[in-house]
């Protein structure tokens, strides 16, 4: 069946639909999904016979459209690459009220050489290769690899849909679809790209005026591999110019420092995690008996890995601070099949890999949660459960409120509401099964007391916009902290503990 994978990112955001080129994969865009999902939602596609739509089958391009068109947003942004441009092209043409905006990377109106358009690969060499191909379908792939430049392999797929599609590339004669585009278009070239010709670009902007042209020195049949920075920054460029309304994702929390703040506390933090422990073991309760494959995301100091290496086969410990990964390393109860020094909102493993995905006080640490939600999705097998604890916005509320009474600067970590999560997960295609909230109110002598413990968790302030306070500041701050203390002399600190166990349907 066809192959296609929606990353959420927020409601809102424009939508962006990938293609790749032929002998590749969907998968070549995934190292610039971080940056992208900041702006847009997004969702992959796997021509046929390539990467996970090996054995869908079509009976030709415009079918594929067809099938294409039914499973995307009904108004998005198309992004394709050398023959999932030409086919965007033709989906532009074809669905001018579905696409916002037409972006193509190293595709020609024609790939092949035609009576009237002579900026094209030669007809000899296009069947000299298929004749290659459909002889010996890796050789032919090493062959195309080094036409192309590519610094990674092409993927070997089902040949005889591969050989199908490189029909296409003869087939289409997007010219007049060009000509008569009534959406805005942006078509990105490589000044050495041995496949598409440097006259293309000339070429194609002749065939109408309203064509944006870019072209990068430095760069061949990959441009978003040689030159990404310069190459998503103008895709960037151009969605904005052109009303497509993607709005960046307001980052508060310095993800860096997150990291930094985090691995510096890992030699201290198992002394005052009794609330973070406390946590941890009520969400072991859910943990099923025999979970196979397990992911402890955001696993710190491995607290919970026994726990997790007692009903499952093997655990994967991740965590974003390298600090906290060492010191659970160092700890010979505290065991785990890989570690893996990875953000949440990009997991670096196969998509259906884990049989349970486990993740205690972490999330909280990461804004765009949506994608959070279907990273989680992606790598859970059918019938897998996501399992997490999180805090809500009501955490710390008396640090916030004394912090306020002081200045305008935010002294607090600052946490999702529940309405981000609820989205997050809905547009993920996790299934809520529960949902529990449990308040927990810790107690202090002083508030030197609380921010100490803070900082000796590594949970201090790691917000963008936070500031110091002054003298006068300083003193509003205890004054309006002071004024929480309990009758029994002491100060709380009121934690909002979430307890959520989501799954992945069978189907």
């Amino acid at each position: 069946m066809l192959y296609r994978e929606r990353l959420p990112a927020r409601q809102g955001n424009a939508e962006l639909v990938l293609l790749h080129g032929w002998g590749a994969s969907s998968d070549c865009w995934r190292s610039a999904l971080p940056q992208l999902r900041k702006y847009f939602n997004v969702t992959l596609i796997d021509l046929p016979g390539h990467g996970r739509s090996q054995s869908h089958r079509v009976s030709s391009v415009d079918e594929f459209i067809a099938d294409i068109m039914a499973h995307t947003p009904a108004r998005a942004i198309y992004l394709g690459w050398s023959l999932g441009g030409m086919i965007a092209a033709r989906i532009a043409a074809q669905f001018p009220e579905r696409v916002s905006a037409l972006i193509t990377a190293a595709a020609n109106a024609s790939f092949v050489q035609r009576e009237d358009w002579r900026d094209a690969m030669p007809v000899a060499t296009y069947e000299d290769f298929v004749e290659r191909f459909a002889s010996n379908p890796k050789r032919g792939l090493r062959r195309f690899d080094a036409l192309q430049g590519a610094l990674t392999p092409s993927v070997p797929g089902e040949a005889e849909l591969q050989l199908q599609l490189l029909g296409w590339l003869s087939e289409l004669d997007n010219r007049d679809c060009i000509a008569a585009l009534d959406v805005p278009m942006l078509a990105l070239f490589g000044a050495d790209d041995a496949l598409v010709p440097r006259g293309t670009a000339q070429a194609v902007s002749r065939l109408s005026s309203s064509v944006e042209i870019c072209e990068f020195k430095h760069s061949g049949h990959l441009p978003f591999v040689t030159e990404p920075a310069d190459f998503w920054q103008t895709v960037l460029d151009f969605c904005q110019r052109h009303g497509a309304e993607s709005s960046e994702i307001t980052h508060y929390l310095n993800k860096r420092q997150v990291a930094e703040s985090f691995s510096r506390a890992a030699n201290s933090y198992d002394s005052v995690a009794d609330l973070q422990r406390r946590v941890a073991d009520q969400l072991a309760t859910r943990l099923p008996p025999d979970s196979g494959r397990a992911l402890d995301l955001g696993s710190g100091t491995g607290y919970s890995l026994p726990a997790l290496n007692a009903v499952t086969q093997s655990v994967v410990a991740m965590d974003l601070a390298e600090g906290m990964l060492a010191y659970a390393r160092s700890q010979a109860d505290r065991q785990a099949e890989h570690w893996v020094c990875a953000d949440a909102e990009d997991l670096p493993l196969a998509d259906d890999s884990m049989d349970l995905v486990f993740s205690s006080l972490a999330v909280q640490w990461c804004e765009n949660i949506a994608a959070v939600f279907a990273e989680a999705y992606r790598v859970l097998k059918p019938g897998g459960k996501f399992l997490v604890s999180t805090l809500g916005p009501e955490t710390l509320f008396e640090l916030r409120e004394a912090g306020r009474a002081a200045d305008d600067a935010t002294h607090v970590n600052r946490f999702l509401p529940r309405a981000d999560l609820e989205d997050g997960i809905t547009r993920s295609g996790l299934q809520l099964v529960e949902w529990q909230e449990v308040g927990e109110v810790l107690e202090y002598d002083t508030l030197r007391e609380l921010m100490a413990e803070l900082k000796r968790l590594g949970a201090h302030n790691v917000n963008r916009d936070r500031g110091m306070m002054g003298k006068q500041a300083l003193r509003r701050f205890i004054a309006a902290y002071e004024s929480y203390r309990q009758a029994n002399g002491l100060l709380p600190a009121t934690y909002q503990v979430w307890y959520l166990t989501l799954t992945k349907p069978l189907a």
